[in-house]
């Protein structure tokens, strides 16, 4: 990733403004593109992503408040700030401009003074806007790598020596262990930390390649797809091993030279961003998977250990989950005391941390005062993984029955999960409107199952 302080885009068909304002900017550390016109700035905007664009008002073949629009249209303004200049304007133009989502208006001659500071509040301000999406789009814990065992040490300095570099990387482990930690790990100890990282899964990407690749409109206009705000971050695909074969081919091209293909165009799109797959196994181990991909991200492959296999990181994950959700929930802070850890020791977690932090969860909801072996064991025992033969109610017609087994798979999932909608979704194999239509079917509340 390039270390210059931000994309800039100058329009304005007036060659002299356009160049003063493209030098000053580049002297201060920014990447500047120019366009004498509107068509020019709708390429340059459809070829990069820009972080600011400084638009002039009054042009010969498509005024600003048009190209503005055009740019709203797109859904270039969650992305970008714009800032409107113009010779001659007026409070209505003003007006206009700030109601279609201009960030600030400058009137000619620019002061050096005023351009500068311009844009460095709408870079600020398009900065805060990004960390906010990427804060509300994270899982239930953060980036931490919590533990002392051998296992977590080296993940720390993988995390660290992985943060200096842009290859791939591929994450092995079972649900619930930790692979989006690592990642999130990985992203903030880099530059790319000031931008967004987000986590998707494989099989939303199949299902809506127009929403995150963007498409064409009937005037031609090409409206931005959601990776667009990850340019510059970092991508977390879950399952990536079941991507399809159109996506295949898009995150090679992106590998090999930057650019993302868009449905309806021949104009592919810059697109600078770190990936992370999630997968069960090598990619080179699902046939379906096309090998110059596999090849690409089996090279940098970890493996994040299930919780069972580093039970010495109990203590500290148990104090983190429950400060945590005390400071962050709201709920009543209680200690574990030694039978309490020594029951969660033998323990198989087959959800590993998402399985733990919702039973820290349970637990803080059920009283005050320390937490006991008794009170532990309790949690891990109800309800059971599966019914016993003698426990299947045959009294039922088979619907009934199938609806009570659905309404009981759920319910465990969700509490496995912590709540967590695209994981459990993921782990039951549907799609997570299927899975919304499902639990109002069953009268499940995801967040109180």
């Amino acid at each position: 990733m390039s270390s210059h302080r931000g994309d800039i885009l100058v329009v304005d068909d007036e060659r002299d403004i356009r160049e003063l304002i493209g030098e000053i900017l580049q002297d201060e550390g920014y990447r500047v593109t120019t366009a004498a016109n509107g068509v020019q700035a709708r390429e340059a905007w459809r070829q990069q992503v820009p972080d600011v664009v400084f638009l002039d008002v009054w042009m010969p073949d498509i005024d600003g408040i048009t190209l503005l629009r055009q740019m709203k249209d797109e859904g270039l303004l969650t992305h970008t700030n714009v800032i409107m200049i113009s010779g001659h304007g007026t409070i209505s133009t003003a007006v206009e401009a700030t109601r279609l989502g201009a960030w600030d208006f400058l009137e000619k001659p620019i002061s050096l003074n005023r351009l500068l500071v311009a844009t460095e509040r709408a870079l600020k301000h398009l900065k805060l806007a990004r960390r906010e999406r990427q804060l509300d789009g994270q899982r239930h814990w953060d980036s931490e790598l919590i533990g002392k065992s051998r296992a977590m040490q080296a993940l720390r300095a993988d995390a660290e020596r992985l943060a200096r570099y842009t290859m791939p990387v591929l994450l092995l482990g079972e649900r619930g262990s930790g692979r989006h930690q690592f990642a999130r790990a990985v992203h903030r100890q880099s530059p790319r930390k000031e931008r967004p990282l987000l986590v998707v899964d494989a099989q939303q990407l199949n299902a809506e390649k127009t929403h995150w690749l963007g498409q064409a409109g009937e005037d031609g206009a090409l409206q931005l797809g959601e990776l667009a705000r990850v340019n510059g971050g970092t991508l977390v695909i879950n399952d990536i091993h079941r991507l399809d074969a159109e996506w295949q081919s898009t995150l090679l091209g992106l590998l090999q030279d930057g650019t993302l293909k868009r449905p309806g165009t021949e104009a592919p799109m810059q697109l600078d961003v770190r990936l992370f797959g999630l997968s069960d196994a090598p990619l080179s181990h699902h046939e379906d998977f096309l090998p110059q991909l596999a090849q690409r991200f089996d090279l940098t492959t970890i493996e994040v250990p299930p919780l069972r296999q580093r039970l010495d990181d109990l203590p500290e994950l148990v104090e983190y989950f429950t400060d945590r959700l005390a400071r962050t929930q709201g709920l009543t802070w209680r200690p574990f005391d030694i039978s309490a850890l020594n029951a969660l020791r033998l323990h198989s977690w087959p959800g590993n941390l998402l399985e733990l932090q919702n039973l820290i969860q349970r637990c803080l909801l059920q009283g005050e005062g320390p937490v006991t072996a008794e009170e532990v064991q309790g949690l891990l025992q109800a309800p059971q993984a599966e019914p016993t033969a003698g426990a299947i109610d045959t009294s039922l017609p088979l619907k009934a029955a199938r609806e009570a087994f659905e309404a009981a798979y759920l319910r465990q999932l969700l509490r496995e999960t912590g709540g967590n909608m695209s994981e459990t979704a993921q782990r039951a194999g549907l799609e997570r409107t299927h899975l919304y239509r499902k639990l109002k079917q069953l009268n499940i509340d995801p967040k109180a199952p």
